[in-house]
């Protein structure tokens, strides 16, 4: 009698176990968060990683341009800017500056551009996690005025 009702019971039980039916609609909400979590992170990355290549350019164009004394530390401000994406443009930090402006011969001319990480991307999911700070800094020796 006990024998047979374990049997009845344990009978329908076994068929749920190896029933294959919405296995893959399970391990695809299984995977799914990991993989959409990858793919804005690798797209978050890439552009952060862009904003940073800009900002590093424009940096070193403008320190060079205010080195051959064709741009003022002024202009420069604004004209680095220019090379920051247009998502992080108003939220980039930019120092330009000179060490000894009268003397040309030991003149240094130092750009540096600082943006928050989660301001560098136009979609900040992944950067909120671990702020951290994207900062490029470029120092050139000046050189003789240039003439024409």
């Amino acid at each position: 009698m006990l024998k047979v009702y374990f049997t009845s019971v344990s009978r329908p039980l076994s068929g749920i176990f190896r029933s294959r039916q919405g296995a893959t609609a399970t391990e695809m909400a299984l995977i799914l968060p990991l993989l959409t979590s990858m793919l804005f992170g690798v797209f978050e990355f890439g552009t952060v990683v862009y904003a940073y290549s800009g900002m590093q350019f424009g940096a070193n164009r403008v320190a060079r341009t205010v080195s051959v004394n064709r741009m003022t530390s002024a202009q420069a401000r604004t004209a680095v800017q220019n090379y920051v994406p247009a998502w992080a443009r108003n939220d980039v930090t930019v120092l330009v500056s000179q060490s000894n402006p009268s003397d040309t011969n030991i003149n240094l001319v130092n750009v540096q551009l600082s943006i928050a990480a989660d301001k560098a991307t136009p979609l900040p999911l992944l950067t909120r996690i671990a702020p951290w700070q994207l900062t490029s800094t470029v120092v050139m020796k000046q050189e003789l005025p240039y003439v024409d």
